[in-house]
């Protein structure tokens, strides 16, 4: 008695441990949509910051392109730091700032002469705000940005989640090779009575009566007593040539799948901030030529209302001066804009709010281009995850005709089962059992299913080749398309940068020819706008160059990732 007393205690504690892990697992989660509006929520910029950070000179570092002009030059002191905080650690300010009051119209233009004095812009929303904004921000390089994205873009996590269950599924698979172990323990009592008129056999033998699922019962039984019963299962699943084994190659390759993309993901993401960062020093490099142009105007308008007050120029000129001013300063407005969209865009990049502060530092130095087409193919078959990721696919769809096989195959168990039970007063009764058994099950029939879902397995291993060489064919294109459009960009240099030189002597000496009264209004508007669109046509040129580099980088493969962003090398 003393081991099945053991049994019975074994069996207790495992059910109460039972009991115990599903109530701690239903324990709370933390509610999401509390952090989600801290993310939208203009973050608060304190007005008194320190500006003891150092700017940077242009003049340390030398660049072999002079039209090149650092943002930083330009700029006020910068900001001590800026601040990194995870998304749980950041600012969960839920006010929604008040919309910003239309200003009153102008007079239109059949009640009078319009006025060259600029609309007021909302006070979030001026150049001026944008400054602040870049002053407040920390100069990023573009892997620094890049670093910044690996540790707060939840796409990443999201990504990173998707190893995590790969490798959950594994272990689920990986446990039908172990044995099923169940245990159940029940407490109970019972009570029988049997009465009524009996039926006789013979005399000598007691009257009874037969109660279906019962049996036959003597009449004027009466018992009523309390039980325990307990029960061990134990199955194990022997043989099943090749199930198991087939589906748990198939979760091992989905764990490398899983890998491979979020490598890529981080690669992706590292693309985005590179490219992000680009468009930042772009729309600050035809901010600074709406600058330009707005001050050229500026000046022309202030020296025709200067030579109309002397009498040498009729109204029409000071008109069109305006004209001109009003087009320049409508340029400048668009290149703000375009750069507070810009600034968002790569805090998005990133991972942080959309009006973090932030900045990035210029690129003095434009990389050369030496490349060639075939060595960008091969190292995209090298490099590129998509290959693997479809090699993998295609080894998961073979393991996927395996187990279809193994589908016609028997099963070989093994089966083993425990029982006690115990009766209590008045009658201290038990009953214990024990069976093992080790069976063959197979199913011989079952409408065609298997046959079907062979077929089926043999199709997906077709569908997964064919992808495969879709894929290919894709990485094929991009590669080339990454390709032509960098070499584009880099002839767009050369083509774009004497223009610009060219234009600016251009309107030097129509300027000259104007102070000597030998230039028209026409003439000197039509200099200082191909001056804009030269400078326009160059920092464009310029960074679609960049751009199209780091997209060319990203067909190959060769993106950043946590490991080449440690050790340097892609």
């Amino acid at each position: 008695m003393s081991r099945w007393g053991a049994f019975r205690a074994l069996s207790r504690a495992a059910c109460m441990a039972g009991l115990g892990l599903v109530a701690g697992c239903a324990h709370s989660q933390t509610d999401i949509y509390d952090r989600l509006p801290s993310q939208v929520a203009p973050s608060e910029t304190n007005e008194g910051r320190s500006t003891s950070q150092a700017r940077i000179n242009g003049s340390d570092k030398a660049t072999k392109d002079a039209l090149v002009r650092p943002a930083a030059t330009s700029q006020p002191e910068q900001a001590p730091e800026l601040h990194q905080a995870p998304a749980t650690q950041r600012a969960t300010d839920r006010s929604v700032p008040p919309l910003p009051v239309p200003a009153t119209p102008r007079e239109s233009a059949a009640s009078g002469p319009a006025s060259s004095t600029p609309a007021a812009l909302p006070a979030d929303s001026d150049e001026a705000a944008l400054e602040a904004v870049i002053a407040s921000g920390q100069p990023l390089a573009i892997p620094e940005a890049i670093h910044m994205a690996f540790r707060f873009q939840p796409r990443l996590q999201a990504q990173l989640e998707s190893i995590a269950q790969a490798r959950g599924k594994q272990q689920i698979v990986f446990s039908t090779f172990l044995p099923l172990v169940n245990a159940s323990y029940d407490v109970g009592g019972y009570g029988l009575g049997v009465g009524g008129v009996p039926v006789q056999l013979q005399k000598g033998l007691p009257g009874f009566n037969f109660l279906p699922g019962l049996g036959a019962l003597p009449v004027g039984l009466h018992v009523s007593t309390p039980f325990q019963l307990a029960e061990l299962n134990i199955q194990w699943l022997l043989l099943d040539f090749g199930r198991r084994l087939g589906r748990y190659e198939q979760a091992r390759l989905a764990i490398d799948v899983a890998a491979l993309q979020t490598d890529r993901a981080f690669q992706t993401v590292a693309n985005d901030v590179a490219v992000a960062c680009y468009n930042v020093l772009r729309s600050e490099a035809l901010r600074r030529t709406a600058q330009d142009a707005y001050r050229r105007s500026e000046e022309e308008l202030g020296d025709a209302r200067k030579r109309e007050r002397e009498g040498v120029v009729e109204r029409e000129i000071v008109l069109r001066s305006e004209v001109q001013n009003a087009e320049t300063r409508q340029l400048l407005h668009t290149a703000t804009e375009a750069e507070f969209v810009a600034l968002a865009g790569l805090n998005l990049a990133i991972g942080l709010k959309c009006n973090q502060p932030v900045r990035v530092a210029e690129i003095l130095e434009s990389p050369p281009f030496s490349t060639a087409l075939c060595d960008c193919l091969q190292t995209a078959v090298r490099e590129r995850r998509e290959f693997q990721v479809a090699q993998r696919l295609v080894e998961i769809a073979a393991q996927g005709t395996r187990v279809a096989r193994a589908e016609f195959a028997p099963r070989v168990i093994a089966d083993g089962l425990l029982f006690d039970f115990q009766q209590q007063n008045p009658f201290h009764g038990h009953a214990d059992f024990g069976l093992g058994v080790i069976k063959l099950d197979w199913i011989l029939f079952e409408g065609g299913r298997r046959v079907a879902a062979n077929r089926v397995a043999a199709s997906e291993l077709r569908q997964a080749m064919a992808e495969a060489e879709s894929i290919a064919n894709n990485i094929a294109f991009q590669v080339n398309e990454a390709y032509r459009n960098a070499v584009t960009a880099w002839v767009g240099i050369d083509d774009s940068r004497p223009a610009v030189d060219q234009a600016r002597e251009n309107y030097r000496l129509v300027q000259l020819r104007l102070r000597e009264g030998a230039a028209t209004p026409t003439e000197i508007a039509d200099a200082q706008a191909a001056l804009t669109r030269a400078e326009q046509n160059y920092a464009n040129a310029r960074y679609n160059y960049l751009i199209s580099l780091a997209n060319l980088e990203y067909a190959m493969g060769v993106g950043q990732t946590p490991t080449t962003l440690t050790t340097g090398h892609p």
